[in-house]
């Protein structure tokens, strides 16, 4: 006997076409060059990045996309689009917590940001101030929960001083001698 006619035979199964996988697998491929071109396109706008690239990476993302609509039949949509760059935040757990209000505060500190730089490329004082103004509003509420972060931590530092410190018994002192100064 033979353990090949002993196994049962599997076959697999799937339940996408293979247009429908190789969709997305060039779906995946517009939306990380999608993010490559503007990830670039941000670091350049902070002064650092590839500039130079930056052509290249839209032919890149132009490229990709034609081939998705030829093989797909269909162009990638608008939100697809969106979704591959929109922001993956942080998860938080305990939002009551300070690391949870921190990385809330933090999270509105970067929206707030990206409003006003991208503002002021396309000259929108109105935008610009709104993100102004959710990026000082941020720092205000990260500046409070660290002074309450700091309160908290004397008055811990304040209550164990008490609570360990043995009492002393004053100490008595000898009165001094006068000195005494010799004159000539």
């Amino acid at each position: 006997m033979s353990d090949e006619s002993d196994r049962p035979k599997f076959t697999v199964v799937a339940e996408n076409t293979q247009q429908q996988i190789d969709a997305n697998w060039l779906q995946e491929t517009v939306d990380s060059r999608l993010r490559a071109l503007a990830a670039n396109i941000i670091r350049v706008v902070r002064g650092a990045g590839r500039p130079d690239d930056i052509i290249d990476q839209c032919n890149d993302v132009l490229k990709a996309a034609i081939e998705f609509d030829e093989k797909a039949g269909r162009f990638a949509s608008s939100h697809s689009v969106a979704a591959a760059l929109r922001l993956d935040h942080e998860r938080i757990d305990d939002y009551d917590s300070f690391e949870g209000q921190r990385r809330l505060v933090m999270r509105q500190m970067m929206d707030g940001s990206l409003q006003v730089a991208t503002s002021r490329l396309l000259n929108q004082l109105t935008q610009e101030r709104r993100g102004e103004a959710d990026m000082f509003e941020a720092y205000r509420e990260l500046e409070q929960l660290y002074q309450e972060l700091r309160k908290k931590r004397e008055a811990e530092t304040r209550a164990t001083r008490t609570k360990t410190a043995p009492k002393r018994k004053p100490v008595k002192r000898k009165p001094r001698k006068a000195k005494v100064v010799d004159s000539l």
